[in-house]
C-alpha cells in the first residue's frame, strides 16, 4: 500500500522532529474542541439516486469532537497531532425497504499551523493544513429483514483551515476555526468501484487550549 507507507513516513519524520534535542524548549499545548460539520455524502446520494423509487435523506449538520497536541517550533510555526470523532447518519426508503445508515470516522491527523503576526497580542489569526489517516465504520440496519450489516476500513484525508487564537490567561486560550477537508474514509480497504465513504465537508469548531 504506497499511500499507507507514505503517510507513515511523514508521521515518523514529524515525531522525530518534535522530539529532537536540537530544538529549543517550547511549551506544548493541548486543545479540546467541538464543532459542527456538513457532510454532503455526495457519492452515496448518486448511488441511491439510481434507484428510481428510492428516497435518500442525510442527517446534516453533525457535531464532532477533537483533541490535539501542539508543539511550537518558534513563535510563528508549529506542528500538531490529534484525533477526532465524526459521526453522521442517513436514511434510505425504498418501500417496503427501509435502511438506517450510520457512518463513523476516527482520523489521526498530522498538521502544521502558521501564526500570522498582528499588533494585538490577545488575538492571533492562524492558518493550517494537514493530512489524516482514517479508521472508518459503516453500518446499515435493514428494518424489513431486521438485520444489521457492518463494514470497517481505512482511508485518508487532507485539510486546510483558518482560525483565531484568543488569549484568555497566560496559559489558557479560546480557539475558533473554520476548515475544509477532503477525505475517502475507506480508500485503502475497498475496491475502485466502491461507493466512497466520504467525510469531506466544511466545519466550524470552538474549544480551549492549555499551554504547559
Amino acid at each position: 500500500m504506497p499511500k499507507i507507507n507514505y503517510l507513515k513516513s511523514i508521521f515518523l519524520i514529524a515525531v522525530a522532529f518534535m522530539t529532537s534535542a536540537s530544538l529549543p524548549a517550547q511549551s506544548v499545548s493541548v486543545r479540546a474542541s467541538f464543532g459542527v460539520v456538513d457532510l454532503p455524502l455526495s457519492d452515496w446520494s448518486k448511488f441511491f439516486g439510481e434507484l428510481s423509487n428510492s428516497f435518500y435523506v442525510k442527517n446534516n449538520p453533525n457535531v464532532f469532537y477533537a483533541l490535539s497536541f501542539h508543539y511550537p517550533i518558534n513563535s510563528n510555526h508549529s506542528i500538531n497531532v490529534g484525533t477526532e470523532l465524526i459521526k453522521t447518519t442517513a436514511l434510505l426508503s425504498d418501500p417496503p425497504l427501509i435502511v438506517d445508515w450510520k457512518f463513523q470516522g476516527i482520523p489521526i491527523t498530522l498538521g502544521y499551523e502558521y501564526r500570522i503576526l498582528t499588533f494585538n497580542e490577545r488575538f492571533t489569526p492562524v492558518v493550517g493544513a494537514g493530512i489524516s489517516y482514517f479508521f472508518s465504520e459503516v453500518s446499515a440496519k435493514d428494518h424489513f429483514f431486521n438485520q444489521t450489516l457492518t463494514r470497517t476500513g481505512n482511508g485518508y484525508g487532507i485539510h486546510a483551515s483558518l482560525g483565531l487564537i484568543s488569549q484568555l490567561t497566560t496559559t489558557l486560550s479560546l480557539i475558533s476555526q473554520g476548515r475544509y477537508r477532503y477525505s475517502d474514509g475507506m480508500a485503502f480497504s475497498g475496491s475502485k468501484n466502491d461507493t466512497k465513504v466520504q467525510f469531506s465537508g466544511f466545519d466550524i469548531s470552538m474549544g480551549l487550549a492549555w499551554d504547559f
